[in-house]
């Protein structure tokens, strides 16, 4: 095929893909329903035109139609790694964390159950042997988003409904190869076989995949931090990443390429916006999106321009089979929706996913291009039997073409009959509440001005019209809030002042007032509060500020590589990334009080409008107590944050104005050019925040320990290079009841609660703990948390045991202290047991 033929046809396909939107939306069809059909129709015509010449097609475009360079290895490296990199940046991690669970069961437990699953249910009714049976189940158990999300963004399906299916199609691709190589080769090499060896790379070709995703995301963005401010190259410099991870996984580590580009993905999603100004990052998700746009309508079409060559040995007996098929994969994937679903749900370890959800879930697993990819995969392996292979392509070719044409167009009906596309009762009394209230207010205007206009021209009648309809919308929007009681209105007024919040939060984005990074954070939170507001009202919004302020799994596990392993810098981040979070939150609640006041008032009422304040001055009250804890631990931070955080916005605010300046017509090009050269010079200092310093010296905290006031100069700086500080947060056990003791902690700041079981007493600057089970070797008595951001001297036990056998007198005051300690616990203990 000459290259201009290439490039005619690469640009016709893309015409038709994009012709293809309007015709599917007005045939109430899947896009991809539509390319499928216009490429499978095009196939068999191209067929039927060589075996009868100029009967359909012109002769020489049916050659080459037939004939063209199509091979698995152009969908593996070109177009999937484009299609899943640009889904992995969109994937916004607070939220996927959420459901992480359910995802991980459907990508990985749903893929293996419908691997062997349908594999055993069709070996008894087939010659082919149980490897083949496997290798086909294994394409058949990957699912294809791009149809479903299509429908569900139509219809307006709720959004964590669309965030499963697309967390599943993430990860389940890799599953579905990893078995399916696995597979393969034991067909085609059954002496290098080995179980141990299957189940090994299971576990390494994730993790490999994962690492290897994972640096290749931080050369990107260590390589951009030199060319901060050329989206082109940022661009550029991002194209790589995909295919460079998915070809050197493949080929060089053999580990999952399909993992190595979900997580490169999502490192630059989650780490990029704070590094990249907003514009070069709107500018690469953009330009990734228009490439997946592409990717996605080639694939579709030349995919299904394939299946007449996939389907080519079919026989009758393949329908049966086909059926067997299809009811077996259904099967087993109803099995992980009403099966284990419903058992993790009661174990509080999954939110509870309703029958509508499992039911769209279930029809919703689509199969598409990664299936026929890896068909037409087995075709061009020379190794594998050719009865095998027509077995394969016959019957994937055949099961994605079910699934498209029977499921693909009966979901939208589907989601609609079950009733997912209607609003809540919630959302209807939002939507009754602000149309009445809007019908007023134009009512009342046009009130206005009919008596200003009719009054001129003459006209009567125009006025009273006018404050009639006023009056009647009025009424209409009193009777709506009436209906509603006032725990209802309350939860409308927290509704829309979480949505006000998130509209907050993206202005301060775009006004550049906060980071990126913080921003998205923001909105996710945002969103998990007004999903939980709509199911549970005030209650659910009480339970999302308890856990606004609460430590993520990420904060414990900072915590816990600095309290092993000494590693400081990540829990530094966390923590700053938290205050700026805290002040960020309180910025925008003083803004949400305000909006309560003047917006909340006129439409539900004193009573609500109140009761919203109420919660939302009890959540700036919380986030008030966060920030001065920080304040008392770390002043000098903090006062360095707040004079970021107002460099920046004056930073935003110049900006904008020059902006402003130049669109007016006030300034020309060269000027404006010119003052945002020295702009630019401050920028770097007003997109970095400043880092959160946990660094401590312990000689220093060693003289705010009133223990060690009797040890020599020359003793306290021997024990200062066997102690090591410790910074520990609010709610995360410093020591748990029931553990060997290994270390006792002096508290240099803060403060922490010690809980025994059956008494709490708290213990501050210069009191020590832990002790207790290092002087007399006993189990930890009890559990002991901070209750403020506090500064810990830690001493080994092997080091205390030797420090304390060198100072006698020491150790007989840590002894007498421990035994009264001792004798406390007892004497409470033996009250409780009464």
């Amino acid at each position: 095929m000459s290259v201009s033929t290439a490039v005619i046809l690469f640009v016709a396909i893309v015409a038709l893909g994009a012709l293809a939107q309007p015709v599917a939306a007005r045939l109430r069809l899947p896009a991809s329903v539509v390319l499928a059909s216009v490429g499978i129709l095009i196939g068999f015509a191209s067929q039927y035109s060589i075996s009868h010449p100029g009967a359909l097609l012109p002769e020489e475009f049916a050659h080459t139609i037939t004939n063209l360079p199509v091979g698995s290895s152009l969908f593996l490296y070109l177009f999937l790694p484009t299609l899943i990199f640009e889904s992995a940046l969109q994937i916004d991690i607070h939220r996927v964390r959420e459901d992480l669970l359910p995802i991980l069961i459907l990508a990985l437990v749903a893929v293996v159950v419908a691997t062997f699953g349908v594999a055993y249910a069709l070996s008894p009714f087939t010659a082919m042997p149980l490897l083949a049976c496997l290798i086909l189940a294994a394409l058949v158990a990957t699912t294809d988003p791009v149809a479903v999300i299509g429908i569900f963004k139509d219809v307006g399906a709720p959004e964590r409904l669309t965030r499963l299916v697309e967390g599943e199609s993430l990860f389940n691709d890799a599953a579905a190869i990893s078995l399916f190589l696995v597979f393969t080769g034991a067909l085609v090499d059954p002496s290098a076989f080995r179980v141990s060896n299957a189940l090994l790379s299971f576990i390494v070709m994730p993790l490999g995949g994962a690492a290897l995703g994972f640096v290749m995301a931080w050369a990107l963005l260590f390589v951009l931090k030199f060319v901060p401010d050329d989206r082109l190259t940022a661009v550029s410099l991002s194209l790589a990443v995909p295919f460079i991870a998915f070809w050197a996984a493949e080929h060089e580590f053999h580990v999952s390429g399909i993992i190595a580009l979900v997580v490169s993905g999502v490192t630059l999603a989650s780490l990029a916006p704070g590094r990249l100004t907003p514009e070069i990052w709107r500018y690469l998700q953009d330009i990734w999106q228009q490439l997946a746009a592409w990717s996605a309508v080639l694939i579709f079409f030349m995919t299904a321009l394939l299946v007449p060559k996939l389907i080519a040995g079919a026989q009758w007996a393949d329908f049966g089979l086909l059926l067997i098929l299809f009811a077996a994969a259904t099967t087993a994937r109803a099995l992980i929706l009403w099966g284990v679903f419903p058992l993790l749900a009661r174990l509080d370890l999954t939110p509870r996913l309703t029958v509508p959800f499992r039911v769209v879930t279930l029809w919703g697993g689509l199969r598409g291009s990664m299936t026929l990819a890896l068909a037409l995969a087995v075709t061009e392996n020379e190794a594998i039997p050719p009865a095998v292979s027509a077995f394969v392509a016959t019957l994937a070719t055949g099961y994605t073409l079910m699934t498209l044409f029977l499921q693909g167009t009966s979901l939208r009906w589907i989601i609609q009959r079950l009733g997912l596309t209607e609003l809540t009762g919630v959302d209807r009394a939002i939507r009754d509440v602000a149309l009445d209230a809007t019908a007023a207010r134009v009512s009342a205007l046009a009130n206005d001005m009919a008596a200003r206009f009719g009054a001129k021209s003459g006209e009567e009648g125009a006025q009273p019209d006018a404050a009639g309809d006023a009056a009647d919308a009025a009424a209409e929007a009193e009777a709506n809030a009436e209906i509603l009681g006032a725990e209802d209105k309350t939860a409308l007024a927290l509704i829309s002042l979480t949505a006000r919040e998130r509209d907050l939060i993206l202005t301060h984005f775009a006004q550049r007032t906060v980071t990126p990074h913080i921003a998205r954070w923001l909105v996710s939170d945002a969103r998990r509060r007004l999903d939980a507001v709509r199911a549970s009202g005030v209650a659910g919004y009480r339970d999302a500020t308890e856990d606004e302020a609460a430590f993520t799994w990420p904060d414990r596990l900072a915590v816990t590589m600095q309290r092993r392993f000494g590693y400081q810098r990540f829990l530094g981040r966390r923590l700053s990334s938290r205050f700026q979070k805290l002040m960020e939150t309180a910025l925008v609640l003083d803004d949400l009080l305000e909006f309560s006041d003047a917006g909340l008032r006129p439409i539900l009422g004193e009573e609500a409008a109140e009761a919203a304040r109420t919660l939302v001055s009890e959540r700036r009250e919380r986030i008030d107590r966060e920030i001065v804890a920080v304040r008392l631990q770390y002043p000098k931070y903090v006062r360095e944050l707040e004079r970021w955080i107002i460099d920046r916005s004056l930073h935003a605010l110049e900006l904008a104005e020059i902006a402003e300046m130049r669109a007016t017509g006030l300034i020309n090009q060269e000027v404006e050019r010119d003052a945002l050269k020295g702009l630019n010079v401050r920028r770097g200092d007003a997109l970095r925040s400043p880092d959160l310093d946990l660094d401590v010296d312990s000689r220093a905290l060693l003289d705010q320990c009133a223990l060690f006031d009797p040890l020599s100069e020359s003793d306290k700086a021997g024990l200062a290079k066997l102690l090591r500080p410790s910074f520990e947060v609010p709610g995360i056990p410093i020591i748990i009841r029931g553990e060997r003791g290994t270390e006792a902690y002096f508290i240099s700041s803060g403060a922490v609660e010690i809980d025994t079981g059956s008494g709490r007493h708290r213990l501050g600057r210069g009191d020590f703990f832990g002790e207790m089970a290092l002087l007399f070797d006993l189990r930890r008595t009890a559990t002991v948390s901070a209750i403020a951001y506090s500064t810990m001297l830690r001493l080994s036990k092997v080091d205390f045991d030797a420090f304390l056998a060198n100072h006698p007198k020491l150790k007989a005051r840590m002894e007498e202290i421990g035994r009264s300690r001792l004798d406390e616990n007892a004497r409470t203990n033996a009250v409780a047991a009464e």
